[in-house]
């Protein structure tokens, strides 16, 4: 082999071997390679809406998501005070096993989530859990238009806010199954959600200050996340109901890429653990104030 192919060959494979070998030391270098590998938007696409990507098989479920889109659209603009970066992306998938390939984490139970800028749907959405589908959407769409906004490798707000974010402006897409009703009573019950850095994509990782009593006909762990996520989308809605133009210049700031602490502060004068324990007063306050007399 002449001297400079042995060379161009031995550089050819010195460069795999370090990319493999950063793909391996980096878990964020193999998610983002395993997401780009399965984007939703190599998938086909409605002549009319480029916006919906979809597996041929689920073709007549995607037609479903396309009517949707319009107005869930419409409404996280509203709720988030401001268009969309870029027009959103959905995948809407009919193999449980392609599905969980693209959402990155293996698990196919997992109704919806958003990867690279786009909204993934499950099988799911289009069979069993249907009566779900626009609720979820419309929580998947916060997340890419949160997402779509903030500069790449800006820190991630916690899961508490971006999921409360998200249930608010969907109107409790998520948080199925939990009333506001039931999560101020748990509240006040002091089976509180811990408002906490913790990332929620744990669900089984999701803290309490007293662990909520389970109902036997439930699954546990759907029972605690959606709990979790009614809690926390109350508290979000409460803090833009008490100053929406504080709301707004945290959700600016946020896109901007600042960190969440000082954002939040600057915004609302105060950190969330405050206003935390005053969103809980002024539900104890309403229940005291609704009692008969």
């Amino acid at each position: 082999m002449p001297r400079i192919m042995a060379k161009a060959w031995g550089f050819g494979l010195a460069f795999i071997a370090a990319a493999m070998l950063a793909l391996a030391l980096r878990p964020d270098l193999r998610l983002a390679a395993r997401v780009a590998w399965n984007d939703p938007r190599l998938l086909p696409a409605f002549a009319d809406d480029a916006r919906v990507h979809y597996e041929p098989e689920a073709r007549a479920c995607a037609e479903v998501v396309a009517e949707i889109a319009p107005r869930a659209i419409a409404q996280i603009e509203s709720a988030h005070g401001r268009p969309f970066a870029q027009p959103p992306i959905v995948g809407v998938y009919a193999s449980y096993e392609t599905y969980a390939n693209a959402n990155a984490m293996d698990d196919p139970g997992i109704a919806a989530v958003t990867r690279g800028g786009a909204a993934l749907l499950s099988p799911t959405l289009c069979s069993k859990e249907r009566d779900r589908l626009e609720g979820v959407l419309t929580h998947e769409l916060s997340h890419v238009h949160l997402s779509g906004w903030r500069p790449f490798g800006a820190p991630r707000p916690p899961q508490w806010f971006t999921e409360g974010l998200a249930v608010m402006a969907s109107h409790g897409g998520g948080a199925e199954g939990v009333s506001e009703a039931e999560a101020a009573q748990a509240i006040r019950d002091g089976y509180r959600v811990v408002l906490d850095e913790r990332r929620w994509i744990d669900f089984a990782g999701l803290a309490f200050e007293r662990e909520p009593p389970r109902d036997p006909k439930l699954d546990a762990l759907t029972q605690r996340q959606r709990l979790a996520y009614r809690q926390a989308g109350m508290f979000v809605g409460w803090l833009r109901m008490r100053d929406e133009t504080a709301f707004l210049q945290l959700l600016r700031a946020l896109e901007a890429g600042r960190p969440f602490g000082p954002s939040f502060e600057s915004a609302f004068g105060e950190n969330p653990s405050e206003l935390w324990r005053r969103f809980i007063s002024d539900l104890s306050e309403r229940s005291r104030g609704d009692a008969p007399k």
